[in-house]
């Protein structure tokens, strides 16, 4: 071996050595020091149930499958299995409010703790920090990585100079300081955790609903075309929107306070063997009763909600808008079109206005605009947009005041809806007759506005300004070339 050799040789040894002392270094002080930076980190957390060799990257996701909350001398229970729902399961049975439960395990997920206090706390600062008997505990159990972790929270005193709070985990004196914030969504009462949606319900799968109280008594359907229509107290075409706004209104009231007693002593005592409005939700799910009552001879606005679904009773205090939600009459939630019909169901327009007659007709087995003719005074090929505009229109109209629900033979004559004055449209399909609407003459001191009367035969006012749009002429209809020849 020369002289370089060795001198490689040599070099390659301290490398060696060099990267032996490195790895060493590393392993004994920066693992260490990375240990120690996961063992804080867990230290850190309100609730740390993963093991710190693993807690450099935030460890193990965990999955709270029961909590014990109490506060103000209340303890509730929730549980849950793996992956399903929550539900409280002491001191009752009950659905949870998914939002403030959901508030709660993302505290105690997320929360950290922002200082500790030095040393362990004696007897008589445990007292001083409210933790001897704490103002709220939380008790939470999760799986994590198959295995059961446990941790048990304590809440004392507010720390008047900042807002926040002093607690403990797991019995300890040692003594930690959480930001204000966290006692909100940890300090729940039962009535706190509870689901206080009284009238809940899957509104997509209702295809039933019925009404009756003192003043209403009517029947609702969702038919195949999606739409809902009155089976009660006639068959009538109800609007959707109204429809629904009346079910998300009465699915947002909130029940107030809880009532333990549901036999039927204490049902008849808040009045529901008599109530103010019962109302019966149908749909895949079943049968739902909601029941509106007032104590007797209560002179206030004590209003009880009672929800009946199979053998479950559930008796609440509710505000007195849910019966404004929930007693809504047949005017309030009819459709308001003075026309009422499907555009695709018709197959023939006729209009007949102080220019004479026009009708239009659509060639049978086609939905296509082009397949529309002018037949009346004169045959011809219909412009397409006129016909679709005229059918949107007619769609579009909605009534404004009620003038007369039972028009007689004079009422139609004083506002011009009578055969000699009015300008009558006609909407027919293969079935017959689909829609008629009658315009009458223009109403005093209201631009714009007519009476009308449409198929239900009530004369009520419209906004008519649009009207003139209508094609009342052949001329507005037929579709002619640079030549003024049909096409």
């Amino acid at each position: 071996m020369n002289q370089i050799q060795k001198t490689l040789l040599s070099l390659a040894a301290l490398v060696a050595v060099a990267v032996g002392v490195g790895l060493y270094a590393w392993r004994g002080v920066h693992r260490a020091d990375e240990k120690k930076a996961a063992q804080r980190d867990l230290d850190e957390r309100l609730f740390a149930p993963d093991r710190v060799e693993r807690s450099v990257d935030g460890g193990a996701r965990a999955e709270f499958v029961r909590l014990v909350v109490s506060t103000r001398g209340e303890r509730t229970v929730l549980e849950r299995a793996p992956g399903g729902a929550w539900r409280i399961t002491e001191p009752l049975s009950a659905r949870v409010d998914a939002l403030v439960v959901d508030g709660v395990v993302s505290q105690l997920q997320t929360a950290r703790f922002k200082a500790t206090l030095e040393g362990e706390a004696t007897d008589a600062e445990l007292e001083k920090y409210g933790l001897a008997n704490p103002v709220f505990s939380v008790e939470a159990e999760a799986i994590v990585d198959g295995r059961k972790a446990t941790a048990r929270l304590e809440g004392g005193v507010e720390n008047p100079f900042d807002g926040s709070i002093f607690m403990r985990r797991d019995g300890s004196r040692t003594v930690q300081v959480a930001e204000g914030g966290v006692r909100w969504s940890l300090a729940k009462t039962t009535f706190d955790l509870r689901d206080k949606a009284l009238f809940g319900f899957d509104e997509a799968a209702v295809s039933r609903v019925t009404l009756k109280s003192d003043a209403n008594d009517w029947r609702l359907e969702r038919r195949d075309d999606k739409l809902w229509h009155f089976t009660q107290p006639d068959d009538a075409l109800a609007d959707t929107v109204s429809v629904t706004g009346m079910l998300s209104a009465l699915r947002g009231e909130r029940a107030t306070a809880f009532a333990a007693d549901t036999s039927p002593q204490a049902l008849a005592a808040l009045g529901f063997d008599k109530p103010l409005a019962r109302l019966v939700v149908e749909g895949a799910f079943g049968a739902t009763t909601f029941s509106l009552a007032r104590p007797p001879g209560d002179a206030g606005e004590t209003l009880y909600g009672l929800r009946e679904e199979g053998a479950e009773r559930l008796v609440a205090q509710v505000s007195a808008t849910a019966r404004t939600a929930m007693d809504k009459n047949v005017a309030e939630l009819r459709d308001r079109s003075v026309v009422p019909f499907a555009r695709q169901h018709v197959t023939k327009l006729s209009l007949k206005g102080r220019e004479g007659s026009v009708v239009v007709e659509r060639a049978p087995g086609t939905q296509s605009l082009e397949a529309w003719s002018v037949v009346t005074p004169r045959r011809g090929p219909a412009k397409a947009y006129r016909v679709a505009s005229a059918l949107w229109l007619l769609s579009a109209v909605k009534a404004g005041e009620t003038i007369s629900e039972h028009p007689d033979a004079s009422s139609l004559e004083r506002f011009g809806l009578d055969d000699a004055q009015a300008r009558v449209i006609t909407l027919s399909g293969e079935a017959g007759v689909l829609a008629e609407l009658r315009i009458g003459r223009a109403v005093d001191n209201k631009a714009g506005a007519s009476y009308a009367m449409g198929t239900r035969k009530v004369i009520v006012e419209v906004d008519a300004s649009r009207f003139n749009e209508l094609p009342w002429s052949a001329a507005d209809l037929i579709d002619v070339d640079d030549a003024g020849a049909p096409k």
